[in-house]
């Protein structure tokens, strides 16, 4: 297992491929209650103490409820702490299962709880490291082993104990290892995808780099000969330069090295800005006064040219109004992006939900200040 499959998870990898994968982890979450209502109601002769019961099926609750709160993609990404939560939760909730059972419980009413534990943790899979997930799993399945070591020492069961909590650890254990391996696989394939593309698109930048350079020394041509040439012309025809050809080459001269020299520092981030929304008079659109942005992860640059792509064709934003600043801090840097909204509330977030999403990925400590219609996003990254 290498290090870069086992310490990121597959939300940082595909943040929008987990993010369309989400209607699966919020199905899992409705579906494990619903099993525990119905299994709570069949049982519910046999049930000793009925407070337990509704205890556990609030812990159940509880935990579904946080599975589809802090999988959300305003909430991303989904922390170890959160992941701990829910399957405390969830481990508690069987113990109490369990235990309003009393003396009348068996392998047959106690399956449905250990099943519960195990799809939340193939539900969680994709948002967690695949060492974490084994841990979890690990954990899981011997807590849940040793409620069901009790449980069979104050019921009356026929079966060994050895089976009876072989029965209730296999289902946590058996899908903990099996969301486990499917991230393991997933974060390999993406791992080889990415290095293959990073490989390709280095060769054919190389390929490229010469007609690119042609390019740019055809720009300059092109400016020679709309500007410079009909002066060097004129001034030919008549023989003599005049003050006033004297200050229309100062000018034309002025003007290249101003050009060619904002080019040459213009960051990518200024370049990806001025093609989205166009350049400005004021040159205030991006505001890089230390030249951080050159310190931002390719998947950092990837999250934040397609966000401001997506402000630059969408109708959310007043694109007059959208600017970013860079700000250094003690750690990295803070990007502060500041807009006009123009469209409802709802209709901004749900446009821009998979953007923000993938940012609060990529980067972190995202923060969205919204007082109509001023709207204000806040995220940090590290720098060198």
């Amino acid at each position: 297992m290498s290090a870069a499959t086992e310490s990121v998870t597959i939300q940082q990898l595909d943040p929008l491929g987990t993010l369309d994968g989400r209607p699966v982890s919020v199905a899992s979450a409705f579906g494990i209650f619903a099993l525990a209502t119905v299994m709570t109601f069949l049982h519910s002769q046999i049930i000793v103490h009925l407070w337990m019961a509704g205890a556990s099926l609030m812990l159940i609750g509880t935990a579904t409820a946080l599975m589809i709160f802090a999988t959300g993609p305003l909430r991303a990404p989904f922390s170890g702490e959160m992941h701990a939560v829910v399957i405390g939760l969830l481990i508690m909730a069987y113990a109490l299962s369990s235990a309003a059972l009393g003396s009348g419980g068996s392998m047959k009413t106690d399956i449905w709880a250990p099943l519960i534990i195990g799809i939340a943790c193939m539900a969680l899979a994709p948002y967690r490291p695949v060492v974490e997930l084994v841990a979890a799993g690990v954990t899981a399945s011997i807590f849940v082993g040793f409620v069901a070591l009790v449980s069979y020492s104050v019921s009356r069961l026929d079966a060994p104990a050895m089976i009876v909590i072989l029965a209730a650890m296999t289902p946590v254990l058996t899908m903990s290892l099996g969301g486990s391996a499917f991230a393991f696989s997933l974060a390999k394939t993406h791992v080889r995808w990415e290095f293959r593309a990073r490989r390709a698109a280095r060769r054919q930048l190389d390929r490229e780099q010469v007609s690119v350079a042609r390019s740019v020394q055809q720009d300059r041509v092109t400016i020679l000969n709309r500007d410079v040439v009909p002066l060097f012309v004129d001034i030919t025809q008549r023989g003599i330069i005049s003050p006033d050809d004297r200050a229309r080459a100062a000018q034309y001269s002025e003007s290249i090295r101003e050009l060619m020299v904002t080019e040459l520092n213009r960051s990518w981030l200024e370049s990806v800005v001025a093609n989205s929304f166009g350049a400005l008079d004021d040159g205030n659109r991006v505001q890089d006064p230390h030249r951080l942005a050159a310190a931002m992860t390719s998947s950092q640059r990837t999250a934040l040219r397609a966000a401001v792509l997506a402000v630059a064709n969408g109708d959310e934003l007043d694109p007059e109004s959208v600017r970013l600043v860079i700000e250094k801090t003690a750690t990295g840097a803070t990007i502060i992006v500041t807009g006009t909204v123009t469209s409802s509330e709802s209709s901004w977030r749900s446009s821009l939900a998979p953007y923000l999403a993938v940012l609060r990925v990529v980067f972190t400590g995202l923060r969205i200040s919204y007082r109509s219609p001023s709207l204000i996003v806040r995220f940090t990254y590290d720098t060198p």
